[in-house]
């Protein structure tokens, strides 16, 4: 019997390699809780959008490309197996690569192979839980006793969720959210969290700015203390060290935070350099402190020229911002 398996990234996926889980490996490689979806381009047009946003508008986009390429090949040539086996976790990142691959299932015209998924958000003996990527090789090969099949509502779910997170209109992906997702159980939570990294209404800030702000204020100096804390106030595993020192930087241009030495540095891979960037000091400025206190709304001082799924957040004049209490989006002048 010929199995795919496919999981997030290279972490999980040199685990299953070492482990004695049978078949071929696909990782999927993409961070899409941030970056550009837009709706109604295909796969081959969306992953060469991916992989130029992923390394930046000044570098060469070509091995990214590639790799994007080879990834979607092998998607599309999975009716060679007898199985495709899903191995993803309950945050974010993972649930979204699920509606990405499932939703690709849903479409294939070709007779697949059987479709089956493992999906935990929790392992014996593992009380900091954050996904399969820390597990061992043989307690990543105790997992496929939890082999479900995905099923036609399974398919129709996700298909219907990709459309969502693609859409334009982050409204669309608020009103699927409350729909019945409960063939997919983990997938409402990982949505919420992806809403509230929209502008907040009253802050003019996402939950992550919001949060770094709050820890800096609280005394957390360092960019490198301030991820590790920031990962502390998440329920699931959400972003990386690298878009959170983003963000970081983001807070500093928009005036609400104070680096010493200015401008602030991201880690580098000589010496000299990350020990530059470890050393930062990092402070509210008197702006960061009345937005901290409610007094002042960082609306128009954040720069927003980004996308989360298919929503650019800032068009001509105006940003979507997040309505917490009324639960709904609106767009605003900036």
């Amino acid at each position: 019997m010929k199995i795919l398996n496919i999981t997030n990234g290279d972490g999980a996926a040199n685990i299953i390699k070492q482990s004695a889980i049978v078949g071929d490996v696909l990782p999927w490689r993409d961070p899409m809780h941030h970056g550009p979806f837009p709706a109604n381009l295909p796969l081959s047009e969306l992953s060469n959008l991916r992989a130029r946003y992923l390394v930046g508008p000044d570098a060469d986009p070509t091995e990214a490309e590639r790799d994007f390429q080879i990834r979607d090949q092998h998607l599309t040539t999975s009716s060679n197996y007898d199985t495709v086996i899903l191995w993803f976790e309950h945050d974010l990142l993972d649930q979204l690569q699920v509606l990405q691959i499932l939703d690709w299932f849903h479409h294939a015209k070709a007779t697949g192979p059987k479709l089956e998924m493992i999906c935990i958000d929790r392992f014996p003996g593992e009380p900091n839980f954050r996904g399969i990527g820390q597990l061992s090789a043989d307690q990543m090969a105790t997992l496929t006793s939890l082999k479900r099949p995905i099923t036609k509502q399974m398919l129709r779910l996700a298909a219907s969720g990709w459309a969502a997170f693609r859409s334009s209109d982050p409204n669309d992906l608020l009103a699927y959210i409350n729909g019945d997702l409960s063939a997919l159980p983990f997938l409402g939570a990982a949505l919420r969290r992806h809403v509230e990294e929209f502008p907040d209404a009253k802050t003019g800030l996402s939950r992550t700015e919001a949060q770094l702000l709050s820890l800096i204020g609280a005394g957390v100096h360092t960019p490198g203390q301030l991820f590790l804390k920031n990962m502390d106030l998440e329920t699931a595993l959400y972003i990386g060290d690298w878009p959170t020192f983003s963000t970081i930087d983001a807070l500093c241009r928009g005036g609400l935070v104070a680096c010493d030495p200015n401008p602030f540095r991201f880690p580098s891979f000589t010496t000299t350099e990350h020990a530059a960037f470890k050393t930062q000091v990092l402070s509210l400025t008197e702006v960061g402190r009345r937005v901290l206190d409610g007094a002042q709304d960082a609306t128009g001082l954040m720069r927003r020229d980004g996308w989360l799924g298919g929503v650019e957040l800032q068009q001509s004049g105006t940003i979507w911002t997040w309505h917490k209490d009324a639960a709904h989006f609106l767009r605003r002048g900036i």
